[in-house]
């Protein structure tokens, strides 16, 4: 049973630890070709046109590098300043949320209330109740009031 995951495990390892020395060997070349190239450079330059030339293309060199280095550096910035204005406007919106109250029928302390008022009178007894609650709710929210339009309070136009 474990035969074919550790088999798995050693395949990948053998492969990462290949990798790891095919990337090390690859630094390796890459550097020492990049300091030949430099000396070349540098002996070129010397030759051509003198001693303060050659200094000049070798630092050119760097800062060139340097500068190519500088671009994903300043883009790495951009994008971690996005990500804590997002991560900030989270925070704030779950703030907001957080200080709104839920309505009534969303709270789950009053459906527990509710659920115990219902299991101590009995569904039979609150059915009257409910029904006559309703009529009057219903009676409440048709109604307009009357004070509003004393008050001289005048719809939009």
């Amino acid at each position: 049973m474990f035969g074919g995951l550790i088999d798995e495990f050693r395949v990948r390892l053998d492969l990462t630890l290949k990798a790891m020395i095919a990337g090390a060997i690859f630094a390796f070349a890459g550097v020492a070709a990049f300091a030949s190239a430099l000396v070349v450079l540098f002996l070129w330059t010397m030759q051509t046109y003198g001693l303060m030339e050659a200094w000049g293309a070798v630092a050119a060199v760097f800062g060139t590098i340097a500068l190519i280095a500088l671009i994903p550096l300043v883009a790495s910035g951009r994008k971690r300043r996005a990500l804590a204005r997002a991560a900030e406007q989270r925070i704030a919106k779950a703030e907001a949320e957080k200080e709104q109250k839920p309505d009534w029928w969303q709270d789950p302390a009053m459906l527990l209330t509710g659920l115990q008022i219902v299991r101590t009178l009995g569904i039979r007894r609150l059915l009257p109740i409910l029904a006559v609650g309703a009529v009057v709710a219903g009676f409440a929210m048709s109604r307009q009031p009357s004070d509003e339009t004393e008050t001289g309070i005048q719809p939009a136009e």
